[in-house]
């Protein structure tokens, strides 16, 4: 770590590739850990449910990011009016 720091001095130009290619590490880190951490088709506690993919309900959503927010709320909202009626 010094001797990136000394880098950096005698070499300023050299100091957005550092910030940049370590906010990237960083970032694919944090990302296999979200998926690790919320993946419904991902594994890692052998001992529990066989398919834990059978959890999520028909009005949740597994994605990390959705274009389309307003279908899965109206799609919870039908199901809550649905488990209402019933």
């Amino acid at each position: 770590m010094a001797g990136v720091v000394h880098l950096v001095k005698t070499n300023p130009a050299l100091a957005p590739l550092f910030i940049f290619g370590g906010s990237g590490i960083v970032g694919g880190i944090a990302y296999i850990g979200h998926c690790l951490a919320n993946g419904p088709d991902v594994v890692i506690n052998k001992s529990a449910a066989e398919k834990p993919w059978n959890r999520i309900q028909p009005h949740e959503n597994a994605k990390l990011w959705s274009p389309n927010k307003d279908f899965w709320q109206d799609r919870k909202e039908r199901a809550e009016q649905l488990k209402r009626q019933a």
